[in-house]
């Protein structure tokens, strides 16, 4: 199939905007990262707002995006729905982290964190098809999420590290590795998916990652650059940080968040390659 490049885009900074807010929900229900709040939801709302406006360039007429509310159990009506209330919902936290209204920040970060879990699974439910087996698992919106959880997460550890109180970064990397864990995991799950789902075909094959056409992408751009190379610089900055060593550490979790937004676009390339349709379905 062919790539929808808006589409890819708007899921990437959708992930993004996931994860760093369920990273600040954490943090308020933890009391940690209020020096970081006010940067970690700019950067979660510019991303979302960006992606909303991108996603909008897939409609041949973007005006009648409105027509999308006539159908409101369709799943890209959902995903309006949901992303309609986390730009809410981050635009008042935002706001509140200037303030010093301390419960009311707290809720709307925990609620924000929520939503932000919501957020890429239901985005990644709109591509469940039947007539397009390499998508129809619970295993793709699992695989947006952890995916945002790593950006977003690995992105939200730099600034602390960066403007933090030093108390809180060994927990913020432990978050970041957790969550670039939780990619790791997704994704394969996702691979393994596509070994396993019906009405297998050479166009959607596990040999076309593992050694066709598709093998360069995927062994450097996922299995190396977007998962590995995460891991690796999450866990050695853990590492640094418990021998004393925090400062300069920030370009490690930066690097990360890179590496992890470079494999959620190839392997989002990768989804959108062996997204082909079962003819029989198409023809019956």
């Amino acid at each position: 199939m062919e790539i929808q490049w808006p589409l890819l885009i708007f899921s990437v900074l959708l992930g993004v905007t996931s994860g760093c807010f369920v990273f600040l929900g954490v943090g308020e229900l933890k009391g940690k990262f209020r020096d970081v709040r006010f940067a970690g939801a700019l950067v979660a709302f510019v991303c979302l707002a960006v992606g909303g406006c991108v996603s909008v360039l897939h409609m041949g007429h973007p005006e009648r995006a409105t027509h999308l509310l006539g159908n409101l159990g369709s799943g890209l009506s959902k995903e309006l729905f949901v992303v309609a209330i986390m730009g809410i919902v981050a635009l008042v936290y935002l706001v509140l982290a200037k303030k010093d209204y301390p419960t009311a920040s707290k809720v709307s970060g925990v609620l924000g964190g929520v939503i932000g879990l919501v957020l890429p699974f239901v985005a990644g439910a709109s591509y469940l098809i039947a007539a397009r087996p390499a998508w129809d698992s619970i295993a793709l919106p699992l695989m947006f999420l952890g995916g945002g959880l790593a950006m977003g997460m690995t992105l939200m550890c730099g600034l602390v590290l960066l403007r933090g109180a030093d108390d809180e970064r060994g927990f913020a990397l432990k978050l970041a590795l957790a969550g670039v864990l939780i990619m790791v995991v997704t994704s394969l799950a996702y691979v393994i998916w596509i070994a396993v789902a019906p009405y297998q075909a050479p166009t959607r094959s596990i040999e076309r990652l593992i050694s066709g056409d598709m093998a360069p992408m995927f062994w450097v751009g996922v299995v190396i650059v977007g998962l590995a190379a995460p891991v690796a610089l999450s866990a050695l900055a853990l590492v640094q940080a418990g021998k004393g060593k925090a400062a300069g550490l920030a370009p490690y979790l930066f690097a990360a968040c890179a590496c992890s937004a470079i494999g959620a676009v190839v392997l989002r390339v990768i989804m959108y390659g062996v997204g082909t349709s079962v003819e029989q379905f198409i023809y019956r």
